[in-house]
């Protein structure tokens, strides 16, 4: 009797495996697709007075994520890193990308920079009271989990580059890169 269940166990397990082996075997791959970011936004800080809103409501720089659309980006400063040997400063924030579609369509990258200004004018008196200082910056960004929604609610990693550069009361900013949909 012993020997008989054993056997049945056996068999039953065997069998399992087979299945499940064969169904491995021959069920599609569910590979993660990913998206070329490719984006391009303008922000204008006028002299005197605050800058513009955008269809968010709140000030942000205007452009196009290329595929998807009119865009706008946000970024939030969150603090400075030091400064490298040039006198550049690293610093790192988070950026709100929201689509100017029915959903408002966003995703939440965090950004790290290193922003410069040319010669030495991050030293010269008063750099922190004039108006429309140059400068420019480079670095990388990288999807923040979950933070999709809309068309981009699938997204589950991301990253790229983004450089940018700032004259008088307008930057201009590019991001280029992907993102992953799971």
């Amino acid at each position: 009797m012993r020997g008989s269940i054993n056997r049945v166990v056996l068999t039953s397990a065997a069998a399992l495996f087979a299945v499940l082996s064969a169904e491995l075997v021959l069920s599609p791959a569910h590979a993660a697709t990913s998206t070329s970011v490719d984006g391009h936004f303008k922000e204008s800080y006028p002299q005197g007075q605050p800058p513009p809103t955008c269809f968010t409501g709140a000030p942000c720089g205007i452009g196009e994520l290329k595929g998807f659309g009119k865009a706008a980006e946000t970024f939030t400063f969150g603090g400075s890193d030091g400064r490298d040997p040039n006198g550049c400063n690293h610093i790192h924030g988070t950026t709100v990308i929201v689509l100017d579609d029915a959903a408002r369509s966003q995703f939440t990258e965090l950004e790290h920079d290193t922003v410069c200004t040319p010669g030495a004018s991050h030293q010269a008196p008063g750099h922190f009271n004039s108006y429309g200082n140059p400068e420019s910056f480079t670095g990388t960004w990288n999807f923040v989990g979950g933070s999709g929604t809309g068309v981009f609610a699938s997204t589950c990693d991301g990253a790229g580059d983004v450089q940018g550069h700032f004259d008088g009361g307008t930057g201009i900013i590019d991001y280029m890169g992907s993102l992953v949909q799971c």
